[in-house]
């Protein structure tokens, strides 16, 4: 009996830190909302957005994306920026996966995946 219990503690611990990490960190591929981002807040956040091709991206003199327009699922469109180079396949991309900041009406992102 002693044994038994010996196992039980460890597997529901187990149990318990795996609903954990599903519930709260595990990445999914849900939009998000701009409304979490405090204006003038340092801290980055993650949030997942549809890009906004309709209204083109923004290059400089080399062709490179320096900036572009993403929607969130409430169809708030804001610019994005980013001080590292945005990787051109965003052309072609539906979402993406920022990581960053709010600047009154522009996020600016430290980190840009492509989801979709």
């Amino acid at each position: 009996m002693k044994k038994l219990s010996i196992l039980i503690l460890p597997a529901i611990f187990i149990v318990v830190i795996t609903i954990m990490y599903f519930t709260y960190f595990a990445k999914t591929g849900e939009i998000g909302s701009f409304d979490k981002f405090s204006p003038g807040s340092e801290i980055n956040q993650g949030i997942n957005v549809f890009v906004v091709k309709a209204k083109g991206f923004e290059r400089d003199a080399n062709g490179n994306i320096i900036s572009f327009y993403a929607a969130d699922k409430n169809n708030v469109e804001i610019k994005v920026t980013s001080h590292e180079p945005i990787p051109p396949e965003i052309a072609d991309a539906e979402v993406v996966e920022l990581l960053g900041h709010m600047h009154e009406n522009t996020l600016t992102a430290a980190k840009i995946a492509i989801v979709k």
